[in-house]
């Protein structure tokens, strides 16, 4: 991303939700010419402008982190930093998990680490894989969520949605690159769903063995104690959630 990622964030958001400078400063009683240079980039953002905007626009926890981290290096990680490996008690954790889990790093959804249960439901993942290539490239991913297309779809939209500026960042470029091979890339990129449905909480999967179809609730935990820079991504049958 640039070195403007909240300004960028912001005024993608501004205007996906259709409001003018004047109509978001209104709402979250801040200055247009405030506004305006968070945007720009000639303002520094501040802790208290970024809570006071992401109420204001409705920016969902996933988004906020992530920006948060983007916008402030060094609060929770840094960019630069490589990503620290699972400990072993990380890996135990995970393990225990009888369901689909995995360690992720957003905003592309690149496994850290996953347990049994998720490399069994979705054959050919594990560390380093992206979950938005594996359901685009992978042969075996039509076969095993019945509902492709639309699961393809939401995660390529939340990946938008979460690099508003993806010029900027060779890691993004290698990977929408790799994901054009697809032949429905391009127009799962350059169209949206709601936002609602990209961060819906059911997926569809079918089990590869006894060729069933279940659903799966789908829940997203930002590890606090201790903090690390990825995600936890549980996978819950209904009657376990």
């Amino acid at each position: 991303m640039s070195g403007n990622p909240f300004g960028s964030f912001i005024r993608h958001r501004r205007r996906t939700a259709g409001l003018t400078r004047e109509q978001l400063a209104s709402r979250v009683n801040l200055s247009v010419s405030l506004i305006e240079k968070i945007e720009q980039g000639t303002r520094p953002t501040t802790l208290a402008n970024l809570r006071i905007l992401f109420d204001g626009l409705d920016v969902p926890p996933l988004q906020r982190r992530h920006i948060l981290n983007l916008s402030l290096p060094g609060m929770l990680t840094t960019d630069d930093a490589p990503t620290p490996a699972p400990t072993p008690a990380d890996l135990d954790d995970l393990e225990s998990l009888g369901h689909p889990a995995g360690f992720f790093l957003i905003p592309a959804f690149t496994a850290v680490a996953v347990n049994p249960a998720f490399e069994h439901a979705f054959p050919g993942t594990g560390p380093g894989t992206n979950l938005i290539e594996w359901i685009l490239l992978n042969p075996a991913a039509p076969a095993v969520v019945p509902q492709w297309r639309q699961e393809a779809h939401r995660l390529v939209c939340a990946f938008r949605t979460l690099t508003p500026d993806p010029s900027t960042d060779v890691h993004t470029l290698e990977l929408i690159e790799n994901c054009g091979k697809s032949p429905e890339w391009e127009r799962m990129w350059a169209t949206t769903i709601p936002e609602a449905d990209q961060f819906r909480d059911r997926v569809l999967v079918r089990n590869p063995g006894r060729n069933e179809v279940q659903p799966l609730l789908a829940r997203l935990y930002s590890p606090e104690f201790p903090d690390r820079p990825w995600w936890l991504l549980r996978l819950i049958p209904p009657s376990q959630g």
